[in-house]
């Protein structure tokens, strides 16, 4: 029956195959395997080496390509960044505070303490100088305070207690100390010592001549005693005309 119905339709293929016949010369046709020639196969064999080589020009065209791109694109130039502000200098470190202690003879038997400035330190104040002086040495003398005409306040102390005041402001941190000279102080407790009573003093001017006594004024006189209180030892600063040669 296929080989009829294959016949009638290859001998005329307008007609019509019942739909069992049609569907059973298709699964034939399926079923079978394709038969190639030898040419075939070489033309099939060729084209196929024929499309590798083409396959493999086209990468190697397409490589070039792309590194001639990469070669030839601009590389990407970043900005250049902002100058960096020049670092700012540090600011000097502050310097240590301190003042200066200056020692003076205030009296025939006292002494002050004044502060001030020192180079190179920083200046507290007179206020917190003097009160820095005062708590280091108010457990080991007594003392008292003063203030000149012009405002300025100092520590007054008893010349015999000199050399302990000495050392407790040397122990002050800070603090440089402009001591009395040794010579002023042994001439001012010379001087202290060396003074002649008013008692003394009138018995030596009733050896002058009563002449001459008489011809003093009393700022002259009052000069005269100074001078024998301190056994001569003294200096007469009267401006020119008071009778300083007659004084002495």
């Amino acid at each position: 029956q296929r080989r009829n119905a294959r016949r009638s339709l290859s001998e005329n293929p307008h007609a019509s195959a019942t739909p069992s016949a049609s569907r059973a010369w298709s699964m034939e046709i399926a079923a079978e395997p394709v038969r190639l020639t030898e040419e075939q196969r070489r033309r099939i064999e060729a084209s196929r080496l024929a499309a590798l080589e083409r396959l493999k020009r086209s990468a190697a065209a397409a490589g070039t390509t792309a590194e001639s791109l990469r070669l030839a694109k601009c590389p990407r130039i970043a900005h250049p960044l902002p100058p960096r502000p020049p670092p700012q200098p540090l600011p000097p470190p502050a310097p240590p505070t301190g003042f200066r202690a200056v020692l003076e003879v205030c009296s025939p038997d006292e002494f002050q303490v004044t502060v001030g400035r020192t180079e190179g330190k920083a200046f507290p104040g007179e206020a917190d100088c003097l009160r820095a002086v005062e708590d280091c040495v108010a457990s080991a003398v007594p003392f008292s305070t003063t203030q000149s005409q012009s405002g300025h306040i100092s520590s007054v102390f008893k010349l015999v207690h000199y050399e302990l005041v000495l050392q407790c402001l040397r122990k002050l941190t800070g603090v440089v100390v402009q001591d009395i000279p040794y010579r002023t102080r042994r001439a001012v407790q010379n001087a202290g010592t060396n003074c002649g009573s008013d008692k003394e003093v009138d018995e030596l001017l009733m050896k002058l001549p009563r002449r001459l006594r008489d011809a003093l004024l009393p700022f002259q006189l009052e000069g005269v005693k100074f001078g024998l209180r301190r056994q001569g030892r003294c200096l007469i600063a009267d401006e020119m005309g008071l009778g300083k040669t007659l004084q002495v």
